[in-house]
């Protein structure tokens, strides 16, 4: 056989005595960094990258027997932290995507906490910032947050000295607001003080609680004006603008304006409304911190003294609800991540239930399931379940009939795995399926046996890679786990995808098992049958010496053993 690759032309030869680099997916070596990261970028495509780090978060995950931490990763893993932050956006969207809950470390004690922040200290040799802890420590910083308040807070509480911190004393900041009130002839602004002051506004927060709290202080009059005309109003929302580049955030006026957002509110109604009066788009976009989403939260439940409702978010906060729901899933997760329990009215009238239902129906153009309403609703499911009784029951009374289908055929299952890989573009994992496909994950374990293999047999590579603890290497189904435990109680030796064979136009494929005599591939369900039949055909042509086996489905192959019948497959080696 000619041009045939083998499992030793992916490794490199051990020699001298200088370093040696890994590449995370291939294991292929390299003598510098340069070498392995220009082999990373033309040999691995981004989603072969993603799948093999996703891969590595379940591996440590069944490991540890709990998703692990940030820190743990550093640790115990083939990949930093830092690098699923940088491929996937955040550590918490990284977790998402491999199906595993995200840390909540509400229950985690004070003493906890700061024991872990001195660790830190001792680490990186001086105070961490919430961006030391974010990349380095144990807990997330907005578990900080919420125990202690504020970061600083939490230094302090640890016996730390904070950083960034001016030393200047309280007397020192009221004569910098005396001698601007003098300069400009009026109460100075927070945006006057940043660009004319000694001092930054936010050391007044600091060391006032507030801006208004630092002018009641000094003796000086709020920047408050009652009355204030419209035109003003949306003048001083271009003049924030045309200084910051950017349509202005709530947040932006409560720091830098003439005016106080609660004027906006009592004139326009919201925020946001008085953004479309200007004629700007509202601030529902889509690149927004994770942080700054949750501080504006935990702003709303300080100012109306009870855990906010997305309507609230809506009229009161800088952000729509829709931001949210695009960054956390929805609108509870939210608060969650933010360390507050969902609202669950026991008091919503029935008709506001139903009408919500009905919302979300438009929204998604069907009848919503239970997980549908826990990631797009207003109310959870288990606030309908404690109204109605069921949620199927509240569907009825909404005038739609439950989807209580237990007959569906397999067929229209894996195309519901289809359509959904095309309409997301990417293979689907269980909670997607949950969340926005047309049956629920648990349809799939029952007929299929697992996600995986319901993927599989739908044609498409799973997301989820599985280490057996029996075996010496990955797979990529509970299929293909069944073939290689038959293999190895026959005694037969075998590499597990160690060859690549050339078909189409550049492009390769990698059967499952390599023994001497024969190469065997695991076929399920055929999506893309003619691709399939093109990748057969050429590993029929390429391997001249040892015959092409295939297990499952018929396609082209020198042998087809059909899966009922996969045991016949140690027959070959008597």
């Amino acid at each position: 056989m000619t041009d045939q690759s083998t499992i030793s032309d992916f490794q490199s030869e051990s020699g001298g005595e200088s370093e040696i680099y890994e590449c995370e997916i291939c294991d292929r070596t390299f003598d510098s960094s340069k070498g392995k990261g220009i082999h990373r970028s033309k040999a691995h495509a981004n989603d072969e990258i993603k799948k093999e780090m996703i891969a590595e978060i379940q591996r440590l995950a069944a490991e540890l027997d709990k998703t692990p931490s940030q820190r743990e990763m550093n640790e115990q893993g083939r990949f930093s932290a830092k690098a699923y932050q940088n491929r996937f956006g955040t550590w918490n969207k990284s977790l998402e995507q491999a199906d595993l809950s995200l840390n909540k470390e509400g229950s985690v004690s004070d003493a906890d906490l700061l024991a872990e922040l001195r660790r830190l200290s001792d680490e990186i040799g001086a105070t961490p910032t919430s961006r030391d802890m974010a990349e380095k420590g144990k807990y997330a910083p907005s578990t900080y947050s919420i125990a202690f308040d504020n970061w600083n807070d939490a230094i302090r509480e640890a016996g730390l000295d904070p950083t960034r911190l001016p030393e200047v004393s309280n007397s020192e900041l009221l004569d910098e607001l005396e001698r601007l009130a003098d300069k400009f002839g009026q109460t100075p602004t927070k945006d006057q003080m940043e660009e004319h002051g000694g001092f930054g506004a936010s050391t007044y927060q600091s060391a006032f609680g507030s801006w208004n709290n630092a002018l009641r202080e000094a003796g000086l009059e709020l920047n408050k004006e009652r009355n204030v005309a419209h035109s003003r109003l949306i003048d001083e929302i271009e003049r924030l603008k045309q200084v910051s580049g950017e349509v202005p955030k709530a947040e932006t006026m409560r720091q830098h304006g003439c005016f106080a957002v609660n004027t906006y509110k009592r004139n326009f109604g919201s925020w946001n409304d008085a953004l479309q009066a200007a004629g700007y788009e509202l601030n529902n976009r889509n690149d927004i911190p994770e942080s700054e989403l949750l501080d504006e939260i935990k702003r709303l439940k300080e100012n109306l003294g009870q855990v906010p409702r997305a309507m609230d978010m809506e009229k009161e906060g800088q952000f729509g609800w829709a931001t949210y729901k695009t960054a956390f899933g929805s609108w509870n997760d939210a608060l969650r991540e933010a360390g507050f329990k969902p609202i669950n009215r026991t008091d919503i009238p029935k008709s506001e239930l139903i009408g919500e239902i009905d919302s979300v129906k438009a929204q998604l153009g069907r009848i919503p399931r239970a997980p549908d309403m826990d990631q797009h609703g207003q109310f959870d499911s288990t606030t309908y379940a404690s109204t109605f009784g069921t949620w199927n029951k509240a569907l009825r009374e909404a005038g739609f009939e439950p989807n209580e289908r237990r007959d569906i055929p397999k067929s229209e299952l894996l195309e519901a795995i289809r359509s959904l890989e095309e309409e997301i573009g990417r293979t689907p994992i269980r909670s997607d399926m949950n969340k926005m496909g047309e049956f629920s994950g648990s349809v799939y374990r029952h007929r299929f046996g697992s996600w995986n293999d319901a993927v599989i047999a739908a044609g498409l590579n799973p997301n989820k890679i599985l280490r057996p603890s029996h075996l010496d290497h990955v797979v990529r189904s509970t299929w293909e786990a069944d073939i290689a435990e038959l293999l190895l109680n026959a005694g037969v030796e075998y590499e597990y995808e160690s060859l690549e064979i050339s078909y189409g136009d550049g492009s390769t494929y990698t059967p499952d098992f390599v023994t001497n005599q024969y190469v065997i591939e695991v076929k399920g369900h055929l999506y893309e049958p003619e691709k399939v039949g093109k990748k057969a055909r050429a590993a029929m042509t390429e391997l001249d010496d040892r015959q092409y086996v295939v297990v499952g489905t018929a396609i082209p192959a020198d042998i087809h053993i059909p899966w009922e019948n996969r045991s016949q497959i140690t027959e070959l080696f008597d």
